[in-house]
């Protein structure tokens, strides 16, 4: 939102290319559920049954052989490479580098070390989110 575009370079992979633009150009955040909907997280689960369900899931990874497991990472490491991953987050890298020369992150830099609370609370007032949201 204030320095650089986040670690974004893999969203396009995650969530389509029009559901990460959206997400770069407004610097809105989207809930767990959203998440889950557009491809961004497997799962969403509510706060009091998170820990029952992660431990589900644990569970389930463990009956597979580590060896097996490790080859059916390389696996899906590898297709992501050959359809550009590596080539796109070392270009979103370069852009990040780029972007820390801005004036807009220069700004916010001089207001980081002002103080960290007032120059995130000043970031993110006009979303509504993170610290400046109303708690339910």
């Amino acid at each position: 939102r204030s320095m650089s575009p986040p670690d974004n370079q893999f969203f396009p992979w995650l969530l389509g290319m029009r559901n990460a633009m959206e997400m770069m150009l407004t610097g809105e955040t989207i809930s767990g559920e959203e998440a889950a909907n557009n491809g961004f997280a497997n799962k969403s689960f509510s706060e009091d049954i998170i820990s029952i369900e992660v431990e589900k899931i644990a569970n389930k990874i463990a009956k597979v052989p580590s060896d097996i497991q490790a080859i059916n990472k390389r696996a899906i490491h590898r297709q992501m490479e050959i359809m550009g991953m590596r080539d796109g987050i070392r270009a979103g890298t370069e852009l990040q580098a780029l972007a820390m020369h801005s004036r807009s992150t220069r700004d916010h830099l001089k207001e980081l070390s002002s103080g960290l609370k007032e120059a995130l609370t000043k970031r993110d007032k006009e979303f509504g989110d993170y610290r400046t949201k109303d708690k339910d």
